[in-house]
């Protein structure tokens, strides 16, 4: 018999058992995971704020403190077995160390206050941040907090809440595709002091994050002109001729203020000029080079985010949804935000 064959044989036994096996383990943990999850989430209902009590935390020998159990049996076996005084009392002493860590492990997490405060802005394909506020409402230092969503392996480590004092983190998540993005569990764990136990949480938020088409790169559209000759022009601020006046802004110029006109208690208003004039420009799905939608709308996108970055006047027309052209950071962030729910049944608030 071929000696290959021979060393095969038993690669061969352990794939069938392999295949055997692996899917029933592999359906008995998920069937453990959406019971447990399940009864999370009852104890735990979605919240903007969560404050960490016995009811929340849990505690567990991580494989290190398996090791170190281990550890403290075999000693007490052997002093046992011997009557070895010595080893005994080491055996002692490091099961009171055991149960002093498993007290500062789980004190450690215990009254840690956590507000959701909002999510940042992104595009399909990139990471959005989801910011939070913590604050250690029992008065003690929590050190070495460990962050994670439960969908991403990207995980914030050594993050510490001084008492009476407020920290903000940023935990983030993936954003595969637009539309709203729910995050779901938050994970919170921690091994302080001594890495051999980990008591962790898992919080739900009532929370979400509108995530915008991806940046696909596309050069601008052609427009079709009117058959005036100013049609599609409209005047610009910012040039040298004066133009009106309006209410004043919080940000305005103050040299930009019309003193004369506040000085007759008419109240407070600020100057505006206008340049030249300057053609719309329309951002429509008819005017691109392809007929998928979800790659239009992501052109769209990136010529909304350099439209704005160029301070050009643009208007948006889609089905169902028009958008007179103007600009500025409002204006982007709604043209976005139609174009993030487009198709999706939802509608922009």
């Amino acid at each position: 018999m071929d000696p290959a064959s021979k060393m095969s044989k038993p690669s061969g036994v352990s794939g069938f058992f392999s295949a055997l096996f692996d899917p029933l383990f592999s359906a008995l943990r998920l069937r453990a995971e959406v019971r447990f999850f399940r009864w999370v989430d009852k104890h735990t209902p979605a919240d903007n704020r969560h404050l960490l009590t016995r009811k929340k935390l849990y505690i567990f020998p991580s494989w290190r403190g398996i090791g170190f159990i281990g550890v403290v049996l075999l000693l007490w076996l052997l002093g046992t077995n011997y009557q070895n005084n010595p080893i005994l009392g080491l055996s002692f002493l490091l099961t009171s160390i055991l149960v002093v860590a498993i007290l500062r492990t789980h004190a450690n997490l215990s009254g840690l206050d956590i507000t959701y405060v909002g999510a940042g802005q992104a595009h399909a394909g990139s990471e959005v941040d989801f910011h939070f506020k913590l604050t250690s409402s029992s008065g003690r230092f929590v050190e070495n907090l460990e962050a994670k969503w439960q969908r991403s392996e990207q995980r914030l480590i050594h993050i510490d809440v001084p008492p009476a004092e407020m920290v903000t983190i940023s935990v983030p998540l993936f954003a595969p595709q637009r539309g709203w993005l729910k995050p779901g569990r938050l994970l919170l764990e921690s091994h302080f002091p001594l890495g051999i136990l980990r008591c962790w949480t898992w919080l739900v938020w009532d929370a979400q994050a509108l995530i915008y088409p991806r940046l696909v790169e596309t050069d601008k559209p052609s427009q079709g002109g009117g058959e005036g000759e100013d049609e599609g022009f409209h005047p610009l601020r910012g040039g040298d001729d004066f133009s009106g006046l309006r209410e004043f802004r919080a940000g305005d110029s103050l040299k930009h203020i019309a003193w004369k006109v506040y000085a007759r208690e008419r109240g407070l208003y600020v100057k505006e000029f206008g340049q030249n004039l300057s053609r719309e420009l329309w951002l429509s799905l008819d005017l691109l080079p392809t007929s998928d939608l979800e790659e239009g709308l992501s052109m769209l996108s990136y010529l909304a985010v350099a439209l704005h970055r160029e301070d050009e006047f643009y208007g948006l027309r889609l089905p169902g949804v028009t958008l007179a052209p103007n600009r500025g950071e409002d204006h982007k962030r709604k043209v976005l935000e139609h174009l993030a729910l487009f198709g999706l049944g939802d509608s922009v608030s």
